[in-house]
């Protein structure tokens, strides 16, 4: 039974790293809540999407943190940058741990959408990439970020990836808190 949801899994994690290569790796849409049972709202949640999601996601989070340590103006700013380097950095490290136990590798490449939120912030300068960066990687994708864990954490198939991505959420939660204060302080 494991062999066989790990070969799923597996076959799965492909499919849907194929669709990121092309360019459709958007986490999948929420499902209805009224009249749906449990199972038909898994059906509609794939563990491999969350994960290629996740890593993409916290790779992208990753890199334009590291652009922000160079270009933010504001050493408050340069600060929540190192902070979701290191936070953003040790989640991506579990998840590869807990994907390869079963036999898969995270995608080496960012969700497309990604790259154009990049070079906005690449062109950005001072004051505006602040606010640029706070409110695009900050507010945000960390809003996405927490609706795409927490629709894992009630819906992954896989037990402990579902408990992984709940364990996950008070730091994304508080990442966004930072960010809005920040947000504010910057007005």
């Amino acid at each position: 039974m494991k062999k066989k949801l790990e070969t799923l899994l597996r076959a799965a994690m492909l499919a849907g790293m194929a669709g990121l290569a092309a360019g459709c790796a958007a986490p999948p849409e929420p499902v209805a809540r009224s009249g749906t049972t449990a199972a038909t709202r898994t059906a509609g949640f794939q563990d491999p999407q969350f994960i290629t999601a996740a890593a993409g996601n916290g790779r992208y989070e990753i890199q334009a943190s590291r652009m922000a340590m160079y270009r933010a103006a504001s050493p408050q700013v340069r600060g929540y940058a190192q902070m979701l380097i290191d936070h953003h950095t040790r989640t991506h490290n579990e998840l590869r741990e807990l994907v390869r136990d079963r036999g898969m590798r995270l995608p080496g490449v960012l969700p497309r959408g990604k790259y154009a939120k990049l070079d906005r912030l690449a062109s950005a300068t001072g004051d505006d990439f602040d606010r640029m960066y706070i409110g695009l990687v900050g507010i945000e994708d960390h809003q996405a970020d927490i609706a795409l864990f927490e629709r894992a954490s009630r819906e992954a198939r896989d037990p402990e990836l579902r408990a992984w991505a709940g364990k996950k959420l008070p730091t994304l939660r508080s990442h966004l808190e930072a960010a809005r204060s920040l947000s504010s302080a910057m007005r």
